[in-house]
């Protein structure tokens, strides 16, 4: 055994170097004798800056791998290029560029691009709206972005505890209250912030009203119906007896309020024939007035008084100092009732027409009868008429329609046949002249501005007074025309109360 251990080394060693043998051989055969390394480029760059406001300039640097030498070729993504292994490029203008590198060697080339590896620009400034800012809730609010040079990122802060990522993002407002809204934006160059305080305001929703019923508004007319909405004016006066009568019974209920007084007045007058009827009543009254009452307004008393046409010296075109006085303070009388009865606004413009409007109203009414009377022979006396001018004044003031008079024309004549018509010819011009006058104040209503206001109230007053001095009751002018000529009274009377319930009921 130890004879064959040397034998067995020199067979194994043999078997070794065999393979390298065979292997330095084939490479004998090929006649190069040597062993060839390849080293392929491969392109890689940096570096250190790569956003900044333009013009912006940058350096590059190489880092690139392979076998030396090697050629370089930039392009910076502007148009421009290099080159040179490390070069520096400035960017004059905003925007995201796209660089790439070329390198090549014997063995080969290799390209490496990034896009928006360089970036020139300036950090954003913050704007924003909203629409709506106020409403109840839920509010539901779109927020638009107005932020200027282009920021890529957006924080918004509603001011309730939400926020939101989105460029223009729209946020709802369930609690009602004021909110400060706050906007962030930031792109590669830096950031801005905006904060509006108390910018929405979400409301609680208003409580749901009772729809009230609403009465239907006339419709404004034409021709003759419209002239008279448009004298009547605003109807809506708050009067104390709109809660138990009706707007459009006020002018009836004026008239039997007025007639209603003036049938006390007579009853009184004439207490002497009812005291006949029975004497417990008439004590009644009688005690009631004190004892006083019937005797005052009886017609002996007004005798006693001399309550009569009186001769008078007239200077004052045509009236005595005495009426003169009757005649202005009627006239006052009759401006206030109506100021009154529209409730007016107390302007001196709105007085001065009341009480110009009034003094003519009063004046020809009253002439039309003096003339008459006058041209008659007889003698006329223009005296207050108290009575009168609480009525006018309650019913103004009750319902909103002046329906009486303040003064009464007192005629001296004798009783005979010649008389009544004389009587009744003096008594029908003055209801002719307030109709004509009703009818020329209605006329200028059309011309509008102050002449509706003028107008209007013309038309009122003259259709009341031609109404009120119609009644056949001997205080006013009726009841001299109806002992005249009934068949003229019937024709002046029944169409004008007509007219007036007409207008101040159905208009």
């Amino acid at each position: 055994m130890r004879n064959l251990t040397p034998i067995l080394l020199v067979a194994l060693l043999c078997t070794a170097l065999l393979p390298i043998s065979v292997a330095a051989n084939t490479t004998a055969g090929n006649g190069s004798g040597f062993i060839t390394v390849i080293n392929p480029p491969v392109a890689d760059f940096y570096t250190s800056i790569h956003y900044g406001p333009s013009p912006f300039t940058v350096s590059f640097a190489d880092s690139s791998r392979g076998a030396l030498p090697m050629t370089y070729h930039w392009d910076f993504g502007d148009g421009a290029s290099s080159a040179m292994q490390n070069p520096t490029h400035t960017y004059r203008n905003t925007g995201d560029y796209t660089v790439s590198l070329t390198v090549t060697n014997k063995y080969g080339s290799d390209t490496k691009t990034v896009a928006g590896f360089i970036g020139a620009g300036f950090p954003p400034e913050a704007h924003f709206s909203a629409s709506p800012v106020d409403g109840t809730i839920p509010l539901t609010v779109t927020f638009t972005d107005l932020s200027k040079n282009t920021p890529t990122d957006w924080n918004w802060d509603f001011g309730d505890g939400t926020t939101s990522s989105d460029q223009n993002p729209a946020h709802t407002y369930t609690q009602a209250g004021l909110y400060e809204v706050r906007l962030k934006v930031s792109n590669h160059f830096g950031s801005d912030a905006l904060i509006r305080t108390n910018y929405i305001n979400a409301s609680s929703p208003a409580p749901v009203e009772v729809p009230v019923p609403v009465p239907p508004v006339k419709a404004h007319a034409t021709g003759i119906v419209g002239l008279i909405q448009d004298a009547k004016g605003d109807t809506d006066k708050n009067l104390p007896t709109a809660a138990f009568i009706p707007p459009q019974f006020m002018a009836l209920a004026a008239v039997l309020t007025s007639l209603g007084v003036i049938l006390v007045q007579v009853i009184l007058t004439n207490i002497g024939t009812i005291a006949q009827v029975g004497a417990k009543f008439v004590k009644f009254f009688v005690d009631l007035a004190a004892g006083h009452t019937v005797e005052k307004i009886s017609e002996k008393e007004i005798e006693k008084r001399g309550i009569e046409a009186k001769k008078r010296e007239r200077h004052f075109f045509g009236l005595s100092a005495t009426e003169l006085l009757v005649v202005e303070a009627a006239v006052v009388m009759v401006a206030v009732a109506f100021l009154l009865a529209d409730r007016a606004d107390l302007t001196l413009q709105m007085v001065l027409i009341y009480i110009l409007v009034g003094a003519v109203s009063v004046l020809l009414h009253d002439f039309a009868h003096r003339y008459f009377a006058t041209r008659y022979g007889h003698d006329t006396d223009i005296q207050f008429w108290s009575l009168g001018t609480v009525i006018m004044f309650l019913t103004a003031w009750l319902y909103g329609n002046a329906f009486a008079q303040s003064y009464r024309t007192f005629v001296n004549r004798d009783e005979n046949a010649d008389e009544t018509r004389k009587l009744g010819i003096e008594m029908v011009a003055g209801p002719v002249v307030s109709i004509i006058l009703m009818l020329v104040s209605l006329f200028m209503v059309q011309f509008g501005g102050i002449w509706v206001i003028a107008g209007g109230l013309g038309f009122t007053i003259n259709l009341i007074t031609a109404v009120y001095s119609l009644i056949p009751i001997s205080t006013m002018d009726g009841s001299a025309i109806w002992k005249w000529n009934r068949a003229l009274y019937l024709v002046l009377f029944i169409p004008l109360i007509a007219f007036y319930f007409f207008t101040f009921m159905l208009v």
